[in-house]
């Protein structure tokens, strides 16, 4: 059977509005003024701009253009002129077109394309207003930093035939339809094409009682309206530059560095979800043009540059990244990476993630300043879900209980204005799954439906996020379903193979599935890059299940001492010191069981005994009712 031919492309799906109507009146002028369109301004634009008429729908055209940059500015050019051109007719003999852009895969048979991505073209054309344009956010993001258009978000539509909602955004024109032919045309919309406003308060409605039964929408979210638009047009919070890495004059070295880590940082930070990022050959341009930190910003049209330099050093070369808030000139943050000549290694890799999401939150924190003193009911949803998320991570440690009502306060009012907003979905699932709430939460698993919901919406809005695929690993992992997490895990490594966190699920999965040996290699790879206390700990549980003793008790001893109090008495992290202590006592060093022993009755005062170490370990802990564990114990001198 012959394979489909598919390939990626941008659609514009237009009509004429109300054009049985116009034909019902005077069909000849109506065709002859529909022609004389498509000859002298339509047809034209669309083959100035690269683009293929797929084919005719009556009074609409199908459009495919190889280029979404193209597709809108065709689109925009067609609407300006068509205004002009409809300048000084009756509006009741005004022919006005709307258009709907969406960029994605199609399915080529001869000359016409099908699938979701026409589809959702055509679904978008039928929301945009008389005279206006309305895009995907996948259109969006691609042409922000390339085109002078600004945006407007209309928020998340259910649209008919199309499973899962579709952002949609309106494109802000000049020279829209005059106002009597938008609402004359409103008026005989059917409802298919333009929600009422009841229609979209009754939808939050019924998400507000769906999710009541597990407290998402706390009873002070009633009070918040439910028909704000989400962001401002010209909303540029969280947008970012990455120019060039500068190196010392004269090392070719240094500069190959340079350009190979403006490169990864530039790719990065475009999959981070919370950023928008200008695209490279617009920062080329603009740093060939401009040499001030504002004129870069005000050009690139962004909040923050992330700069920096290569710098040669005793064991090879140093990468500073560093956060400049362009409003200010303000260094915000700045970090330093070791890195040596030759490819990219996973520890390089992982120490320029680790610091560019520093940096990004940092970004982050800068954004909740600038609003920091407006009233709460003035917040939008990203100042709202931004100051939920970094006062929590913030304070989370010194007061959990009080950081997490907060988050959830400002989290509940954003998601009433905006409930499919992908970061305050994000923040509501971190919040609730992090296993910072077991100190003091009187109902975890309520929390982790909470959570597991925003959650699974975020997911569906943002399948390949790899933040949110990790989540839903850790999930999981905690409940006990291994598999399921051992699934996601090696779906991450599949597009990331040095993912730290789908590296550190994959081998806890694997040991309390009791497959140790499988486990090794995954640990090994995670040792190669990172050091800290949960690799360590998982790492001893590994060996200790290989009976490699003298390697978990060293693993074990370096993930204590890495931990805070709070950590070592917690019955998940904490129980890496009942390896070491039971790995000392099947090695029969009877003086390093007991050193170990009083680190943990130190942090356990009460737990002295193997039965009651056995209830004090959490379900989900690395050794969790793993007999030769307890075993061990009991060789170390713990009493039954």
């Amino acid at each position: 059977m012959a394979r489909e031919q598919r390939r990626l492309a941008a659609i514009v799906s237009m009509d004429a509005v109300g054009y049985s109507r116009l034909m019902g009146q005077d069909e000849s002028a109506t065709l002859a003024a529909f022609n004389a369109h498509r000859r002298e301004l339509i047809d034209p634009r669309i083959a100035e701009h690269s683009g293929r008429i797929v084919k005719t729908l009556g009074d609409g055209l199908l459009v495919e253009f190889a280029s979404v940059v193209d597709a809108v500015r065709c689109s925009v050019d067609v609407q300006r002129a068509m205004a002009e051109r409809n300048a000084g007719v009756p509006p009741d003999r005004q022919i006005v077109f709307r258009f709907g852009i969406n960029v994605g895969d199609i399915i080529i048979e001869g000359e016409d394309i099908f699938g979701d991505g026409v589809n959702v073209a055509a679904r978008l054309q039928a929301l945009a207003e008389p005279g206006g344009i309305c895009v995907s956010r996948a259109v969006r993001d691609q042409v922000l930093d390339k085109l002078d258009f600004a945006f407007e978000s209309l928020g998340s539509k259910a649209v008919k035939n199309i499973a899962r909602p579709v952002e949609v955004y309106r494109v802000a024109l000049e020279g829209a339809a005059p106002r009597a032919v938008r609402d004359r045309d409103r008026a005989t919309s059917g409802p298919s094409e333009r929600p009422t406003s009841r229609r979209r308060v009754l939808g939050i409605g019924m998400l507000v009682i769906a999710l009541a039964g597990i407290g998402w929408i706390a009873a002070r979210a009633w009070l918040q309206p439910v028909a704000v638009v989400p962001y401002s047009a010209q909303d540029r919070r969280m947008t970012f530059a990455v120019l060039p890495f500068m190196a010392p004059p004269g090392d070719a070295q240094a500069a190959e560095l340079g350009l190979a880590m403006t490169g990864v940082i530039q790719v990065v930070q475009e999959t981070n979800f919370r950023a928008v990022v200008a695209a490279r050959p617009a920062v080329d341009r603009a740093v060939a043009n401009h040499a001030t930190t504002q004129d870069l910003a005000t050009a690139l049209n962004v909040h923050f540059l992330i700069r920096g330099n290569v710098a040669r050093t005793p064991s090879g070369y140093s990468l500073e990244l560093r956060l400049v808030d362009a409003s200010t000139e303000r260094v915000l943050e700045s970090r330093t990476v070791a890195l040596v000549p030759g490819p990219v290694t996973a520890r390089n890799r992982y120490e320029v993630d680790d610091a560019l999401g520093w940096i990004t939150y940092k970004a982050m924190e800068a954004e909740v300043l600038r609003a920091r003193e407006k009233p709460l009911e003035a917040l939008d949803v990203r100042d709202l879900s931004f100051r939920a998320y970094t006062d929590w991570f913030n304070e989370r440690e010194q007061d959990g209980r009080r950081a997490y009502t907060s988050a959830i306060e400002l989290l509940n009012r954003a998601l009433a204005l905006a409930p499919d907003d992908s970061f305050a979905l994000y923040a509501m699932a971190k919040v609730n799954l992090c296993d910072c709430v077991e100190g003091w939460s009187r109902n975890v698993a309520e929390q982790q439906a909470v959570g597991f919901a925003a959650l699974e919406k975020f997911l569906r809005r943002n399948p390949a996020s790899i933040d949110g695929l990790n989540q839903k690993a850790n999930l999981f992992a905690f409940r006990g379903q291994y598999e399921e997490a051992l699934v996601i895990a090696d779906t991450i490594l599949k597009k990331e193979p040095e993912n730290e966190n789908a590296l550190h699920t994959r081998a806890f999965g694997l040991v309390r599935l009791g497959r140790p040996r499988e486990a090794l290699v995954t640990v090994n790879q995670l040792l190669e890059f990172l050091d800290d206390e949960a690799v360590h700990g998982v790492a001893s549980a590994v060996h200790y299940q290989l009976g490699n003793d003298e390697l978990a008790a060293s693993h074990a001893q370096k993930s204590a001492a890495k931990m805070s109090s709070e950590y070592l008495s917690n019955g998940n992290l904490g129980s890496v010191v009942l390896t070491w202590i039971a790995a000392e006592g099947r090695l029969g060093r009877q003086a390093r069981a007991r050193t170990a022993l009083a680190t943990f009755h130190s942090a356990v005062p009460g737990v002295k005994t193997v039965s009651a170490m056995r209830s004090w370990m959490k379900p989900n802990a690395d050794l969790a009712g793993y007999e030769p564990l307890f075993d061990g114990l009991r060789r170390a001198g713990v009493p039954e």
